[in-house]
C-alpha cells in the first residue's frame, strides 16, 4: 500500500469542494455524531481514517463512507460539491490532516460540558488550527437539554479570554442518544428519524432537533453562500 499516492489521490479528489471538517483534540467529544450526522443530511461522501467509530462500531453503516486509508474516489465523490471529513488522530502532526484543515470551507470543533478539560481544551486546539483556517464553528454536545443554555454561556466565558474567538456563536447540540442511535439502526438521518416518531417521541426529542435543525440551517446558508 502506498500511502503517498493514495493520499494525494484524496487531496485531488477533494479539490474544490465545500470541505467541512470535525476536529478534535480528544474521542468522545461529539465529533462523529455531528459528522455522521450532516452527512447524512445533506446527502454527501463522509470520509474517516477511522472504520472502528465510537458510536457505530463501524462507520460504514453509511452507504456514503470512505476510507482514507484505502480510498478510491466514485461517482459520488466526482459529482458532490460537498463533503464531510472526520479524521481521528493527532491533527498538529500529521500532514494530511493539515492539509485538509487548510482546504476546508469550514472546520467544526465540538465540546462537551467540562470547563477545563472540554472547553479549554476545545479552544487551545481552535487556537492552533487558526493560523491554518478562520473558518471555525463550536458546537457544545452530549448536554441534557436542561443544561444546554448554561453550557453554552460557560464555554462563550472561557470563551471570552481568546479574541480571535470571542465573536463567533456558540451552537447548543442537546442530548439525544434515541434519535442518534436509531438514525444508526434505520440509515437515515436525524430529521428524518425524529419525523418516524408519535408525537409523545417528539416531545421529547423536540430540542435536540431544534438545536440540531439552528446547525443545518446555519452550514446551509455557508454552502449556498459559495
Amino acid at each position: 500500500m502506498n500511502l503517498i499516492k493514495i493520499n494525494n489521490k484524496l487531496l485531488s479528489a477533494l479539490e474544490g469542494k465545500f470541505i467541512i471538517f470535525t476536529a478534535g483534540y480528544k474521542g468522545g467529544i461529539g465529533k462523529s455524531v455531528i459528522a455522521l450526522g450532516l452527512a447524512k443530511e445533506f446527502d454527501v461522501p463522509y470520509i474517516t481514517n477511522d472504520q472502528g467509530s465510537a458510536i457505530t462500531g463501524q462507520a460504514k453503516f453509511y452507504n456514503h463512507t470512505y476510507l482514507t486509508y484505502d480510498f478510491e474516489f466514485d461517482n459520488k465523490i466526482n459529482e458532490s460539491k460537498v463533503v464531510v471529513v472526520d479524521l481521528a488522530g493527532c491533527f498538529l502532526i500529521d500532514k494530511v490532516i493539515l492539509n485538509l484543515i487548510k482546504k476546508s470551507q469550514l472546520v467544526i470543533l465540538p465540546t462537551g460540558e467540562n470547563p477545563y478539560l472540554d472547553h479549554t481544551g476545545c479552544l487551545i486546539s481552535a487556537n492552533n488550527i487558526y493560523e491554518l483556517n478562520k473558518n471555525l464553528m463550536f458546537i457544545t454536545t452530549g448536554i441534557e437539554k436542561e443544561k444546554i443554555k448554561d453550557t453554552v454561556f460557560n464555554f462563550n466565558k472561557v470563551k471570552s479570554k481568546y479574541p480571535d474567538f470571542e465573536r463567533l456563536k456558540v451552537y447548543g447540540l442537546s442530548k439525544s442518544n434515541k434519535i442518534i442511535f436509531d438514525s444508526i439502526a434505520k440509515r437515515r438521518s436525524y430529521i428524518r428519524t425524529y419525523l418516524t416518531y408519535d408525537e409523545i417521541e417528539k416531545e421529547e426529542h423536540k430540542t435536540f432537533i431544534k438545536d440540531w435543525s439552528k446547525i443545518i440551517k446555519e452550514i446551509k446558508s455557508r454552502i449556498d453562500s459559495k
